[in-house]
């Protein structure tokens, strides 16, 4: 996307100066305020170097970091119970579960089922609310960093879509692509725009109705979402953002400014054309974008807005163990969508990591560790068949079962998820994307302007 230069009827003149800021013009007057100034943004600068300093000290011991940005655990993995305590969430019970099956009449997706969704914010609330008729709907999103999506991506996209058939609602897909252009130093707006372009090919694939789904790159969407972007960011402070996301001095001010972008989404007014202001928002995801949440739930209590529930999920370790998750940047620890099934299975063979015992004997004798071993974990997030896994694990953990053997299972079930997401994929084209990304389509209103017909009767 090309910014144009001003008009020359609208450029300043070379001759006039930029007058300086009220700010300075008061400090220069009051000597005070200068200082009084200086020591609060030497407060700040100092408080994000503390904070850089102990999480950089956390990593040194061995503790585990978990930020927007960076997952790093030690050789356990990560602790979730930890995470629960300290972003005060709450853990799904299996009341919950069984209640979930009870409202929608339709068997819980193997995600939340076998614990890959395993934290909340507030769905007891939305639940309650549902039952009694008031409709919500979902919120999601990717940041498109990379060309191509990994098996970990997919996760929130597949568990939404069950979501939303089996609550029959509406879903908003936010593709951050403001965000990827700040904080990656070496991509361009142009190049980030084409990645999101890309992703939502990807994320098409992944079976969504037209008619209840909208996908919107940022930069494209800015207009509608920068009222609702401004009442949040008005009343977010810069020391409560440097709280929260450990911001550097140095960092852009748009990394800042953009967790009120992200949060916009969650407020139903940002999407005038298909729903109704003050309908309530449901925001699965995983457990590392919370502190956006928790942030966005924070200031609908100041405006007086519904807070969107949330439900987190946990990562799709790397291949090579649990201390981090996958990740689209480095190639050897992720099975890509795009990965041929030569390759997937040479991936899986040379890189995940094994439980099972160094030697056949010694795994015959004493069978695998399936907490730490890849393959079954990956096994149980992408395995359909209950009794299937039991077996497997029963076996594998037994010594019945060898690496080789489990790893060649994980193969032939992921082998065949990329196969159909690459068919799905390669029907998708751009009039397709172009018909998800239009918000004013006919198809979108009157979907939903039924639904609401139907809930005020």
């Amino acid at each position: 996307m090309q910014i144009a230069a001003a008009p020359a009827h609208l450029a300043q003149p070379r001759h006039l100066a930029t007058p300086p800021a009220p700010n300075a013009v008061r400090a220069a007057h009051h000597p005070g305020l200068a200082r009084a100034g200086a020591l609060s943004a030497a407060g700040v600068f100092f408080s994000a170097l503390s904070r850089r300093r102990k999480l950089a000290a956390r990593r040194a011991e061995g503790e585990q970091v978990v930020t927007p940005w960076e997952v790093e655990a030690g050789e356990d993995g990560v602790d979730y119970d930890k995470l629960i305590e300290t972003f005060g969430c709450q853990p799904i019970t299996s009341e919950q579960i069984e209640r979930i099956e009870r409202l929608t009449g339709k068997r819980p997706h193997r995600f939340l089922r076998r614990g890959l969704f395993f934290s909340h914010r507030d769905l007891d609330e939305l639940l309650n609310a549902y039952e009694k008729g008031e409709a919500f709907y979902i919120y999601t999103g990717r940041g498109p960093s990379s060309e191509s999506l990994h098996l970990g991506h997919l996760v929130p996209f597949l568990f939404t879509k069950w979501l939303q058939e089996a609550f029959d609602v509406p879903l908003v897909i936010e593709l951050t692509d403001d965000e990827k252009f700040l904080f990656k130093k070496d991509l361009t707006i142009e190049e980030s725009r084409r990645l999101a372009w890309e992703n939502a090919k990807d994320i098409i694939a992944c079976g969504f109705d037209p008619k209840k789904t909208f996908i919107f790159r940022d930069s494209d969407y800015i207009q509608q979402l920068y009222p609702v972007t401004l009442q949040i960011q008005k009343r977010i402070s810069l020391r409560t953002a440097q709280n929260t996301f450990g911001f550097d001095p140095a960092d852009n001010i748009g990394k800042v400014a953009f967790a009120a972008v992200q949060a916009s989404p969650a407020f139903s007014i940002a999407f005038p054309d298909f729903l109704e202001p003050g309908r309530r928002c449901f925001v699965p995801q995983a457990i590392d974008q919370d502190p956006y949440f928790r942030l966005c739930r924070r200031v609908a209590e100041d405006l007086k807005w519904p807070k969107p529930a949330c439900i987190h999920s946990k990562f799709l370790p790397a291949l090579q163990g649990h201390q981090t998750k996958m990740s689209a940047s480095v190639a050897s620890t992720a099975l890509y969508m795009t990965d041929t099934e030569k390759k997937l299975r040479k991936k899986i063979n040379k890189h995940a990591f094994s439980g099972g015992g160094k030697t056949e004997e010694e795994q015959r004798e004493h069978g695998a560790n399936l907490d730490v071993d890849v393959s079954y974990q990956y096994l149980k997030i992408w395995l359909e068949d209950d009794e299937e896994l039991e077996r497997i694990g029963e076996d594998y953990a037994a010594g019945k079962l060898l690496t080789g053997e489990v790893k060649k299972r994980l193969g032939d079930v992921v082998s065949e998820i990329v196969r159909e997401h690459q068919e799905a994929r390669a029907r998708i084209e751009d009039a397709t994307v172009e018909r998800f990304m239009d918000p004013a389509r006919e198809e979108l209103r009157s979907s939903f302007a039924k639904k609401l017909a139907t809930e005020a009767a």
